[in-house]
């Protein structure tokens, strides 16, 4: 995995509690199951895929986000405008591999409603033979309505982007649906995902405890009442991700 893509995720991870997506447009459900290789989450199967019955609860406020990295990105625009339109370039410079710009909106949790019943499915999948010690589901992700994030895999690189904006709405967001944006110019290589709708950029997943897998497991036979999340999962660390 380059470096580049670890120093985003990891500051990402650090700031957000989130794992982040790569690359950034992937597709990624909740219910996915894979499992982490080169930075990346690599579905293997999902819970519907299983037969185990899963519903996701959706948060009900959703919010815009917007965040930098902490070095190594500076961001100018220079706009001209008449009564109708507003037209800017947006120069994005990066002095350092991993730095990025991350701006969403209309960004939506959605997670498992029922963790300790799907894990206890899962405990029944892994005595009938069908489930990996090794996997990991995809618990909770986030959604975003529109999204730019650029990550610079150089220690230079510059993109510049068109805008334009109807009336003379400020350019606050590179997420904002209601401006339209095109990549102008490039300089270096930079991973973008720009003005993109439907993007899944941030994650967490978990894993079935490992003892609960060997020989002398009681918790299954407990009944729901006795058992947590918890008592089922562990979630992985960062630094799982990113020596994978």
């Amino acid at each position: 995995m380059a470096s580049a893509a670890r120093r985003y995720q990891g500051e990402i991870h650090d700031k957000l509690g989130f794992f982040a997506t790569w690359l950034p447009a992937d597709p990624i459900e909740v219910g996915d199951i894979g499992l982490l290789e080169g930075g990346r989450f690599r579905r293997m199967t999902s819970l519907r895929e299983l037969g185990v019955t899963c519903t996701t609860e959706t948060g009900a406020v959703s919010q815009d986000l917007q965040y930098t990295s902490t070095h190594g990105t500076s961001m100018t625009a220079s706009a001209g405008a008449d009564a109708a339109v507003v037209e800017a370039e947006i120069s994005i410079k990066f002095s350092k591999a991993g730095a990025f710009v991350f701006h969403a909106s209309g960004l939506r949790m959605h997670r498992i409603e029922t963790p300790t019943a799907v894990g206890m499915e899962l405990l029944r999948l892994h005595r009938d033979g069908r489930w990996d010690g090794d996997w990991l589901l995809v618990e909770a992700l986030h959604s975003a309505k529109r999204a730019t994030i650029l990550v610079s895999e150089d220690a230079s690189g510059e993109l510049v982007l068109a805008a334009k904006t109807a009336g003379l709405q400020p350019i606050l967001s590179l997420a904002d649906p209601k401006i339209s944006l095109g990549v102008a110019s490039v300089r270096g290589s930079i991973v973008q995902a720009v003005s993109h709708p439907g993007l899944h950029p941030l994650y967490s997943c978990l894993r079935v405890r490992d003892p609960l897998f060997g020989p002398t497991s009681v918790h299954p036979v407990r009944g729901l009442d006795d058992v947590s999340p918890e008592d089922l999962f562990v979630r992985p660390a960062i630094d799982e991700l990113l020596s994978s």
